[in-house]
């Protein structure tokens, strides 16, 4: 309880404080959903307007399209009166104005993208507070942290499908970064819990990735062809990026291809490099779409998609366990897939108004294969090759509809409903073989394993969500806006020999949910609203988390074995939140509180007791159960003061989060949220947007967790390392050459910080080599776009 009256006290007091400064009369009211009609599917296109190529074309801030000195008078006047309208599909499912969407949802889209030099998933929320990207040194970029949750407990989405999730057994951490940013057209992240429309996973929030479309190129010049050549270079890890794009239109086809191909090396840090393993990396992305649009209401979509990454990483001597001569891996990614789309559109008194049907199949696999050169105990030199691999393969349908209609007087409805159906296949096998370097004896019996082997069974997993919300337009100043969704889960395993070998056992499940949800929006003035939500959000267990095979009967010290569980319970959450957002010409701000409880928090092989097994001892027993339940409050609040109406000229921004977590079964702090960080800025615009610049700085504060000393049977004790505060600044600028060519230039932390994020450091103990997990010193980024 004191943690919600911390939120709703914050909440007030800097209402009170901020809606003065931004409460002042605005040119040209600001225009409601209800008014903004659906014509695309990309939620830029509802906020901008055909134009022929020989009218005076005015861009917004951060759009890569120019114009001519004459024109950026009349030009400026414009941008005066419009004040900027961010649009989100996500929080809905339908457009809605940022402004008037009860959740707290974040809009980044391509031309902000390409103005912060981002590369990767790291940088595209390097100053989004309440986000982060936590960093595996083996495995790459792992997930999304919002509000302090992450892992498969926030969904992440690319053009509505679902991507696999991350798995996580012992020393393998297998990310979710199977989505290049080169082909974004925006990105929308929702805080907090959404399984009111999305249904399990998204628990703590929903990332959802939108790929460029054909029209978004063909109407940069309002042609029917276009053609981009785009190059980066990151300093951090020397790494290139290049990208090709073609679009074309011929009557009523559109077609789209996409072509990137990225090469890097390790990442240089501020600290001692000798501790930092020689890696290459290299990505290709492919993505092509084909659009046919029958008239102004029918239109039929093919999309393919491929991704295709490998690195290579030598660990060098230092970093080596002892015994171990020489490892040598390769991690390849690829996820592959292709979906057919129709839609129809009919605004006009349709008792159906919008209908959007996809089918769907995706493939993604990872693969790590492992040279290892060691000596056994009895000194015998070894070769141990090892090839594990992950399938996340899944064939499904979605569609969504969209209705309208008004009761009584002044209040007006928009349901959206409809259904979402997948299958997914999961399969984990490993295999290792071990030659004896002098006699070339082979064996795949290498303790405590016996190759070939699996971690979990295979697995088919079965979803279907039906949903369906209703957005209550009342007047002119009340929005309600209920939800409800329900969802079926259910389980399949399919063990094979390779599993029950060890006689593990494997375990079905089947369990539903209803999520229901329920946000509300009040226009005090057209510039200032007060928005509030509830939701309850659910995950339900995943394959790798029910089942479980893994024994270690050798180790003289400690020994252990896996179970499965089949009476794991899904984890539930309550979410409430409380805001005020203001938007004029001059300036923008919005505040938030959140308290969030979590229940039946699903913790991976927690201690299960002992038993003893003849001929070997004391056997200690791990698994995964239902045993904790959490909570995490806090406030976010960002903001924007432009010196002048236009948005030419210097503007300052600023954004913070402040969150507290507490694990409130082991009564000590949740390690999971992120420390305190707050970012402001400076920002110029030159007039006509011809070039710009900002100044950044970002301050991180200390983590809330506790410091416990662990200790395991036969090793010495390990220490938590607990990263300090650090500030750091960037600078980042653009340039639009002409129409066709833009530059940007950055020099990430300006003043050679040494410093380690929370996220990437909060598992590991202190050691010699923590330096290699330090974020990198004074890099520059570099982007050339040539448009034409």
């Amino acid at each position: 309880m004191k943690g919600l009256l911390f939120v709703l006290n914050t909440v007030f007091v800097s209402w009170i404080s901020l809606s003065a400064a931004v409460a002042q009369p605005i040119l040209r009211e600001l225009p409601r959903t209800n008014e903004i009609e659906l014509h695309q599917k990309s939620a830029q296109w509802l906020t901008s307007q055909s134009t022929e190529a020989e009218e005076p074309i005015c861009s917004p801030a951060g759009d890569n399209q120019q114009i001519e000195d004459d024109e950026l008078e009349v030009c400026s006047e414009e941008t005066a009166e419009t004040p900027d309208i961010q649009i989100t599909v996500t929080g809905t499912r339908t457009p809605r104005s940022v402004q008037d969407s009860p959740a707290s949802i974040r809009v980044i889209d391509s031309s902000e993208v390409q103005q912060n030099l981002v590369q990767d998933w790291d940088d595209l929320v390097r100053y989004e507070p309440g986000v982060s990207v936590r960093n595996n040194l083996r495995y790459g970029l792992q997930d999304f942290n919002i509000r302090g949750i992450d892992g498969n407990r926030v969904l992440i989405q690319v053009d509505g499908i679902r991507q696999p999730g991350r798995f996580e057994f012992g020393v393998f951490e297998l990310g979710r970064d199977y989505f290049d940013l080169s082909t974004l057209q925006t990105v929308e992240i929702i805080k907090g819990p959404a399984s009111a429309l999305y249904g399990s996973d998204a628990i703590g929030g929903v990332v959802t990735f939108r790929t460029i479309e054909p029209r978004d190129l063909l109407d940069v010049f309002g042609r029917n062809s276009f053609t981009s050549i785009a190059s980066n270079f990151n300093g951090e890890n020397q790494g290139w990026g290049h990208t090709v794009s073609l679009a074309n239109r011929i009557d009523n086809l559109e077609t789209l291809f996409s072509f990137t191909r990225r090469d890097s090396s390790e990442t240089l840090v501020r600290g001692n490099n000798d501790f930092v393993d020689p890696q290459y990396t290299g990505r290709n992305n492919y993505l092509g779409k084909l659009v046919y649009r029958f008239n102004d209401r029918h239109a039929l979509n093919f999309t393919g998609e491929a991704l295709d990454e490998t690195t290579t990483t030598n660990t060098r001597e230092v970093n080596l366990l002892p015994g171990i001569r020489s490892f040598v891996e390769d991690v390849d990614i690829n996820r592959t897939r292709f979906s057919v789309g129709y839609e129809y559109n009919n605004l006009d008194g349709s008792p159906i108004e919008l209908a959007r049907l996809q089918v769907y199949y995706q493939d993604a696999q990872t693969r790590e294969i492992g040279e290892e050169e060691r000596l056994l105990r009895d000194g015998t030199a070894v070769l141990r090759n090892t090839r594990n691999s992950f399938v996340d393969r899944t064939y499904g349908t979605s569609l969504q509809l969209q209705s309208s209609f008004a009761t009584g007087n002044n209040v007006d409805h928009r349901l959206t409903y409809g259904v979402e159906l997948s299958t997914t296949r999961n399969e984990r096998p490993r295999d290792r073989v071990q030659t004896n370097l002098l006699t070339g004896e082979t064996t795949r019996i290498i303790p405590p394993d016996v190759f070939p082997t699996k971690d979990f069974p295979d697995s088919d997993t079965l979803r279907l969500g039906l949903y369906l919300q209703d957005e209550i337009e009342i007047g002119e100043t009340l929005s309600l806006i209920p939800g409800i969704r329900y969802d079926y889960y259910n389980l399949v395993t399919d063990p094979d020999e390779t599993f029950i070998r060890g006689g593990a056992e494997a375990a079905d499940l089947s369990t539903s949910s209803v999520s229901p949800s329920l946000g509300l929006v009040y226009r005090l003035t057209p510039e200032i609203a007060l928005v509030g939500r509830y939701a309850r959000g659910f995950r339900a267990p995943l394959y790798s988390e029910i089942n479980s095979n893994f024994s270690n009967l050798l180790n003289p010290f400690f020994r252990y074995r896996t179970l499965s569980n089949p009476d794991l319970e899904p984890e539930t959450s309550h979410s409430f939140e409380l805001g005020v957002r203001g938007v004029s010409p001059q300036a923008n701000f919005s505040l938030t509180g959140f308290y969030n409880t979590y229940n039946n928090f699903i913790e991976t092989f927690a201690p299960a007791g002992v038993e003893e097994i003849p001929g070997v001892g004391v056997v200690n027993l791990f698994q995964t159960q239902n045993v904790s339940e959490a909570r995490i409050y806090g406030a976010e609040a960002r903001a924007e003061y432009r010196f002048d109406r236009n948005l030419d000229g210097f503007s300052l921004i600023g954004a913070l989060t402040y969150a507290v977590g507490d694990d409130l079964t082991a009564k000590v702090p949740l390690s999971s949220v992120d420390p305190f960080r707050a970012i402001a800025g400076l920002r110029y615009r030159g007039l006509g947007d011809r070039w710009g610049t900002q100044l950044i700085a970002t301050f991180v504060g200390k983590p809330r967790v506790e410091r416990e000393i662990q200790q395991v049977p036969g090793s010495p004790p390990q220490v938590p390392f607990i990263p300090g505060s650090y500030t750091v600044f960037d600078l980042i600028g653009y340039y639009n050459i002409s129409p066709n060519l833009t530059i940007n230039l950055g020099v990430f932390n300006l003043f050679d910080q040494k410093y380690f994020q929370y996220a990437d450091v909060r598992n590991i103990f202190e050691r010699p080599d923590i330096d290699r997990f330090a974020q990198p010193g004074r890099s520059i980024g570099v982007g050339v776009a040539w448009r034409f």
